[in-house]
Parts: structure tokens; sequence; C-alpha cells
């Protein structure tokens, strides 16, 4: 057995202990929340917007159309010196007809510092950060504010799907996002959430008034949030069936952007709050955030090293058939050769072991996002655009990330905008 068969069943065997060990503790976990004869808690949502005029619009009536109590709910939305139509858009909203909508406006300084403006202006207990391209289910805040059944609940985590999904970039995101639900929940039985979506995630505002606000500096500023949270020991809970959807990005370009700044401030913000790594932080240090590292590492190692494997083997088959003067008929014969050479080559590769456990894991955790997202549409393009395309792009996605990371380039919001 060469090392490569030995990474794969190792691999295997460390997926099926940590995928066995979620479920376990999945099941056994047992959620508490508030009392219904509780005081209701006053809540803050913060729209930062710059250049959203195409969504700005939906995403203010998708919040006032939720049923939480209307005398308990405010709408900030901070215009992030938009140079578009955001700005007078959301000041249609903020009128006598809509006393609960306030619109705040400041020169581009990024998405931290409205935030933190929005913060600054805000009147709830609790503060709710919402994407200016975000759709809300109407009982979503009602269910969120449930989870706040102590005071050590800092923030409280949504369900997120993408939105509509129309080509296959975002049929990706699609599955990626229902796979998320499934282990969200799963490290919320843990306590190690180390994310809480800018997309819609609620938070207590004593935290921000106590530790500081969000890094302004910070590109993915909603990581970062979660790991101070962590280190501080307070608990970030997850409700599932608190339904939110995003716009997920729809070209290669964009979508390459938010997982190179993604991925970017992964990076970062894990060296940064690296003392949360070891035994002394629980399930957190020893299992999710050295398995996150793992599975990175190790997806761009097998991805790479199959598909050179693959097409090593593809070009000594064509080089044996040369030294014996065989003749293809046609392009059409040669090139359908190569094709179903390659495939057969593909699918005998060790690493398939892997695959298939994936594809069985995959299965399970779109069942469980299915039932709490009550998503009723069908799966199976989303499905197999997702098998046959993800893991070659994560690879592009961490190869160009580590590549910016090493030669210390800057990495922004979106290509062309304003810092």
């Amino acid at each position: 057995m060469d090392f490569y068969n030995l990474f794969v069943y190792v691999l295997t065997f460390i997926g099926l202990f940590a995928t066995s060990f979620y479920v376990i503790n999945l099941f056994y976990y047992k959620k508490q929340e508030r009392n219904p004869n509780e005081k209701p808690l006053k809540v803050s949502v913060i729209i930062p917007a710059y250049n959203e005029e195409k969504t700005i619009v939906s995403t203010i009536k998708s919040i006032l159309s939720t049923n939480y109590p209307k005398d308990l709910l405010e709408i900030i939305v901070v215009d992030d010196g938009s140079i578009d139509k955001t700005y007078a858009l959301a000041k249609k909203f903020a009128s006598s007809v809509n006393p609960r909508v306030k619109i705040f406006t400041k020169s581009n300084g990024g998405k931290g510092s409205a935030l933190n403006l929005g913060i600054k202006h805000a009147g709830g207990e609790i503060i709710i950060t919402m994407d200016a391209d975000t759709f809300v289910s109407p009982d979503s805040v009602r269910k969120m504010m449930n989870y706040f059944y102590s005071k050590d609940v800092m923030s409280v985590t949504p369900s997120m799907g993408v939105y509509e999904p129309k080509n296959i970039w975002q049929r990706v995101q699609q599955i990626e996002y229902f796979l998320g639900v499934f282990l969200r929940k799963s490290f919320a039985s843990l306590n190690a959430i180390h994310v809480t979506p800018g997309a819609f995630s609620a938070y207590r505002k004593e935290f921000f008034e106590k530790y500081g606000g969000y890094d302004e500096k910070n590109i993915t500023e909603d990581l970062e949030i979660a790991l101070r949270m962590q280190s501080k020991r307070f608990i970030i809970e997850n409700a599932p069936e608190a339904v939110i959807y995003t716009r997920g990005p729809m070209t290669f370009k964009t979508l390459l952007v938010q997982r190179r700044r993604w991925y970017t401030g992964l990076v970062k913000n894990l060296w940064a709050y690296r003392h949360l790594f070891g035994f002394k932080r629980g399930p957190l240090g020893y299992l999710t955030l050295p398995l996150a590292i793992v599975a990175i590492f190790s997806s761009m190692f097998l991805t790479t090293y199959t598909l050179i494997r693959t097409i090593d083997n593809l070009h000594h088959e064509l080089s044996s058939l040369m030294t014996i003067n065989f003749q293809f008929y046609n392009n059409f014969e040669l090139n359908s050769f190569i094709v179903q050479r390659f495939v057969i080559n593909l699918f005998s590769q060790p690493v398939f072991v892997i695959t298939f456990l994936f594809l069985v894991i995959l299965g399970s955790y779109l069942i469980f996002a299915r039932k709490k997202m009550r998503f009723t549409e069908s799966l199976k393009w989303s499905y197999i655009v997702f098998i046959a395309l993800f893991a070659i792009l994560f690879t592009i996605w961490w190869t160009i990330s580590f590549i910016y990371i090493i030669f210390n380039k800057k990495v922004v919001w979106r290509e062309n905008a304003k810092e």
C-alpha cells in the first residue's frame, strides 16, 4: 500500500469518526428556549448597504413583513457612501408610514464601520445584522429570540439558503449552504460555532458595549466577532427553524472574489485567535477548528493528486497505443477514448472510498436541512452540479487564497469596490 492509499483510508476513518461524533452529540443535544411568558426582547435590525439599489427595497420589505411585535422591532439602514440610488430608495421607507425605519448615510468606510454606526444608534437589546441582499421568513426573528435563554448566549445564528439559484455557480452554493445547516446545528451542540453569518445573525448589544464593536479593518468581520465571543467563553446558539435566504454570486469571478476574501480572512483570524486551539477550549479547540484545517489541506491534496494521477495514467495508455502504431479512425473516436479512459481511471482511484462516504453523509445532511428549512423543491440538478464541481472549485479557491496570503496581496470585498 503506497502513501496515497494509506492517506485516503486514514482520512476515511477521520471522516467517519468526526461525523459520528457530531451526529451523536446532536442527537443528545436538548435545546433550551426562553419561557414565552418572559418579557419580549427589543430588536434592532441593522442593514449596511453599499450600491445595493437592486435589492435594498425587497430586503427592507422582507424584514418589515416579519411577525415579530412591531413595537419591539426597529430597522436601521446605513448607507455606506453608495454612488447609486441605494440611499434614495431606502429613504422612502423612513416616514410616518414606517416610523420603525431609520436611515443613516456616511462616507464609504466598509461594512464594519457601517455596522458600528448602526449599533451606536440602535435602541434594541438585541442587534441583528442583515445584508442588503437577504430575505427572511416571517417567523425567523421570533424563533431566533427564543434561543436567548441565558445571559451567556451572546449570539444566535439562523439556517441559510441561496435565493432562487439560477445557474451552476449558485447551485453549487445552494448545496454548500444546505450542508452548513446541519454543521452549524452540530457545532451549536458543542458550543463550537466559529462564524456568525453576516447575512443575518443576532447578538446581545451588551457584548458590543463591553468588548467593542466590529473590527473595521477585518475582511471577515462576522468570523472575527464569533471568535472573539468564543475567546470570552460565551455561547453561540443556532436556530435551524429560522430560515433566511441570500443572493449567491452569479459568476465564477464574483464567486472567486467572495471565497478569496472568506478564506484569507479565515486564515488570518485563526492565527490571531490561535489560543482557541487545544483541549482547554473544549470541542472547538480539539476537534472543530483542527478538523477544519485538516479538511482544507487534505481536500486540496487529494483533488490535485488524483487529477494528476489520472491524467498520467491516461498518458501512459496513449503512449502504449502509439508504440504499437495504433491509429484512431478520427478525432471523435480519439476524444471518446480519452473521455472514457479518463472517467474509468478517475473512478478507479482509492479516493472514491472517501467520495462514496461523502455522498452518504451529504445525503443525510440534505435531509436534515430540507426538514428544518421546510424546503420542498427538487435539489437533483444542484446536487449533481455540486458533486461534479465542488472539489475542483474548492481547490482553486484555496490555492488562490494562499497565494494572496503568502505574497501579502490586498484582498477587497468586491472587484472595483471602494475601501
